[in-house]
């Protein structure tokens, strides 16, 4: 079961800056942010966010079958 009612993807409160979710995350996993870099990677998190959410929201039924090869 999932820790989420509506088995959304958990979300962060829309009150706290990018800059300081950023930060927060990179000292978490051991990594700095140069403030020089902090606008492009900013930019980017809002970039991944809008894919991973228009994944999150594509609905698969329980019917479809998995993709064992790739095929373009």
């Amino acid at each position: 079961m999932s820790e989420h009612p509506d088995d959304s993807a958990p979300r962060v409160p829309d009150e706290v800056p990018d800059e300081a979710i950023i930060i927060a995350t990179a000292r978490d996993i051991g990594l700095t942010v140069d403030r020089s870099c902090l606008p492009g990677v900013v930019t980017n998190r809002s970039l991944l966010r809008r894919y991973a959410d228009l994944v999150h929201g594509f609905a698969l039924p329980d019917t479809c079958e998995p993709a064992f090869e790739y095929r373009p």
